[in-house]
């Protein structure tokens, strides 16, 4: 028994890492495409961009950690049906104990890994990402404003304007503070303003000003004039942050604030928190309940059939978790239903072989 978990982890950990590097290099890829293409495109130093992309490593092991497990155990086991090892330790007598054991240990270890990784490395690890975002920003040149688009500047307030005239002139300017769920913190709405390049600020005219706090209006009032400093102005919209990116404490916090109105996005988040790092164990029934069902219907498992399945979950947590956020779903299946859709198939799928 200990002989064949041995073999079973040499099979998989190889696939296993290689498979994480590959799809950590993906999810960095994806993150630098969504959120540096501008900046990019503007010469921002190389070594900042390698800077930001160190401290996304951790939330893209989120995704990365579990995923890869699901891949490198369908790909290894796989390769044993294909390869009759799975028939010959079945005819030596190996029952369900010695095919569970080594695969849902080793699901059990990776998910003790994505837990500690998302609750301790992932919150300290974002909020160094921010702020060389923010560098980034801030020393990167000032992008070409045109008339009618949303903007974003390096304190990742969105910035509107209606029109612009000669001059540096322009007319009609919005700028919201974002404030999460809860709608923004600051609206500032002013009639017309005027550029100074030189100490990179805007002279706004006939301003109106309202603060809001915990989606109540706490402020509002109205000025001739005003001063508002806007540099490393970026031609993309700013976004919620993932919520399941937050320590827990602080979720928690955030769901005890909100008292008795609607949360759908904090208790999503708060679900998958627990339900991420648990899908690699139901990664491992499933792929082992794969190999088995393969073995017993005489059809090899591919490496493209390893890749739809896969993906199928990353398409299915992407699609889950947005629906629970606006509320479309409950909470609870916005955050555990991927996992539950592959540890069900998973569970009867093996039920099924072994009754076989």
């Amino acid at each position: 028994m200990r002989r064949w978990g041995r073999y079973l982890l040499a099979e998989i950990l190889p696939l296993y890492f290689a498979g994480l590097a590959l799809l950590l290099l993906l999810l960095l890829g994806g993150f630098l495409l969504e959120l540096l293409a501008d900046a990019l495109s503007r010469g921002v130093p190389a070594g900042l961009i390698a800077r930001y992309l160190l401290y996304k490593l951790p939330a893209a092991a989120i995704y990365g950690i579990p995923l890869a497990l699901l891949f490198a155990a369908l790909l290894g086991l796989s390769r044993l049906v294909q390869d009759s090892e799975l028939k010959a330790a079945r005819l030596l007598g190996l029952g369900p104990g010695q095919f569970l054991g080594p695969i849902v240990t080793l699901g059990l270890l990776v998910s003790l890994v994505s837990a500690v990784n998302n609750e301790l490395i992932v919150p300290r690890a974002e909020q160094a990402a921010l702020e060389v975002q923010s560098e980034i920003l801030l020393r990167s040149p000032d992008a070409l404003i045109t008339e009618g688009s949303f903007f974003t500047d390096a304190l990742g307030r969105s910035i509107f304007i209606e029109r612009l005239e000669p001059g540096g002139r322009f007319s009609g300017v919005t700028v919201i503070t974002p404030g999460g769920s809860r709608g923004p913190k600051e609206m500032i709405r002013a009639a017309a303003g005027q550029l100074d390049e030189d100490a990179g600020v805007w002279h706004l005219e006939d301003l109106h000003m309202r603060v809001f706090r915990d989606a109540r209006l706490v402020l509002d009032f109205r000025a001739a004039s005003g001063v508002l400093p806007v540099q490393g102005l970026s031609a993309a919209a700013s976004s919620q942050g993932d919520l399941a990116l937050l320590p827990l404490a602080e979720l928690l916090d955030r769901i005890r604030a909100g008292g008795d109105q609607p949360q759908p996005a904090e208790y999503t988040a708060l679900h998958r928190k627990f339900a991420e790092p648990l899908a690699a164990t139901a990664f491992a029934v499933f792929a082992l309940a794969v190999a088995l069902f393969s073995f017993r219907q005489g059809v090899p498992l591919g490496l493209v059939s390893v890749m739809f399945l896969t993906f199928i979950y990353y398409a299915t947590w992407s699609v889950a978790k947005l629906l629970g956020a606006q509320g479309a779903i409950p909470p609870w299946l916005g955050g555990w239903g991927p996992l539950l859709l592959y540890l069900v198939a998973g569970l009867l799928l093996l039920g099924w072989s072994w009754r076989r």
